[in-house]
C-alpha cells in the first residue's frame, strides 16, 4: 500500500528491471502482507504454529534482536493493538477506553513467540498478532539493493515508502547522494539534508498517520507503545535513523518513536553503527536532535 522509486545510472535507461522489481514485491507480500489473506504471516495469526519462509526468518530474527536492544520498545505483537487502534488491516473497535486496551495487552510481548528449530512459529496464544510493517519496508529495500547488486549496478538509490538505500554516487551530479528529511510542520520544505554514503535511512513520523474517535474526538497517533499500550504522546514529530542497512534503520525508527528521548539516545550512542535525528515539537517550531555521531556517520 506505498509507492516505490528507484534511479539508475543513465547509461542503464534501457535494462528493463521492472518485472524482477515486482515479483520482489510480491515475494515479499507472499511472506509479511497482513492485508493478504493468502500470506504467510495472517496464516501465523490465525494458527499456534505455522512454518515459515526464509524471508519471515530473517525479519523475525533481526525483530527481536532490535525487540532486546530497545527494551521491548519495538514490538512486532502490537499488532492486536494496531488493528484496534484503526490502523491496521482488522478493525477491532470503534470505541477504544482504557478497558479495552488493558484487555487486549495480555496478547502483546514478543517473548510470547518463538521461531523452533524446524522454521516454525509458535505462539503462547493463538490471538497474538504479529505485525512486520514497521520494518518490512526496509527488508525489501535491503532485498532489491541486493538484487542491483547481484546485476554489478554500483550506482544507485531505492526508496520505498520513505526508506532509503544509497550506493555509490549520483551520476547526474556526480557527487554522494544528498537526500532532504521532511519538515513535519511544513511538509513542502526540507528541514534537513544529509548525504549517505553506501549507507540507509529510514523515517517514522506521527504527523502523518491519525485518527480521529468519531464520539470523543481524541486524536489517535499511528505509534502505539508496545509497553503501555498507548499511542505516543510525547512531543517527538518523527526520528530518522541511519544504519548500514534498511532492515535494522526501518525497525529502530519506530522503537525510538516510541522510546524517551534520553533513554533512546543513550541507546543509540552506544552503538558506532546507528545514529538517530529527532525532530521534536516546541509550541509553533521545531527543534533537532541528533545523536553523537550523526553528522560523521551521514557524510
Amino acid at each position: 500500500g506505498t509507492t516505490y522509486n528507484i534511479i539508475l545510472d543513465s547509461s542503464l535507461e534501457k535494462l528493463d528491471l521492472s518485472k524482477s522489481i515486482d515479483s520482489i514485491f510480491n515475494v515479499i507480500n507472499y511472506s509479511m502482507s497482513t492485508y493478504s489473506e493468502s500470506s504467510i504471516i495472517s496464516d501465523v495469526n490465525k494458527n499456534i504454529k505455522t512454518p515459515v519462509d526464509e524471508h519471515f526468518i530473517k525479519v523475525f530474527n533481526k525483530s527481536k534482536e532490535v525487540w532486546e536492544e530497545s527494551d521491548g520498545y519495538f514490538d512486532p505483537t502490537v499488532g492486536i493493538l494496531v488493528n484496534a487502534y484503526g490502523f491496521g488491516p482488522i478493525v477491532l473497535s470503534d470505541n477504544l477506553d482504557n478497558k479495552s486496551i488493558e484487555s487486549l495487552k495480555y496478547l502483546v510481548g514478543f517473548e510470547r513467540v518463538l521461531l523452533n528449530n524446524t522454521n516454525e512459529v509458535v505462539k503462547e496464544n493463538k490471538d497474538i498478532f504479529i505485525d512486520f510493517n514497521s520494518i518490512a519496508k526496509g527488508y525489501s529495500v535491503d532485498l532489491i539493493g541486493e538484487f542491483l547488486n547481484q546485476k554489478q549496478i554500483n550506482n544507485y538509490l531505492i526508496e520505498v515508502g520513505g526508506e532509503i538505500l544509497a550506493k555509490g554516487i549520483n551520476k547526474r551530479t556526480k557527487s554522494i547522494w544528498t537526500l532532504g528529511i521532511q519538515d513535519p510542520l511544513n511538509q513542502d520544505k526540507y528541514i534537513q539534508t544529509v548525504e549517505l554514503n553506501n549507507k540507509a535511512m529510514a523515517t517514522s513520523g506521527n504527523y502523518r498517520k491519525y485518527r480521529l474517535d468519531p464520539e470523543t474526538g481524541e486524536r489517535y497517533v499511528h505509534t502505539i507503545n508496545p509497553i503501555t499500550g498507548l499511542t505516543s504522546k510525547n512531543n517527538t514529530l518523527s526520528v530518522s535513523v541511519i544504519s548500514k542497512d534498511c532492515t535494522t534503520s526501518d525497525a529502530w525508527a519506530t522503537a525510538l518513536l516510541s522510546l524517551d528521548l534520553n533513554r533512546g539516545r543513550a541507546i543509540i550512542d552506544q552503538k558506532e553503527s546507528l545514529e538517530a535525528l529527532w525532530i521534536l515539537s516546541d509550541k509553533d517550531k521545531v527543534e533537532i536532535i541528533k545523536s553523537k555521531n550523526w553528522d560523521k556517520l551521514s557524510n
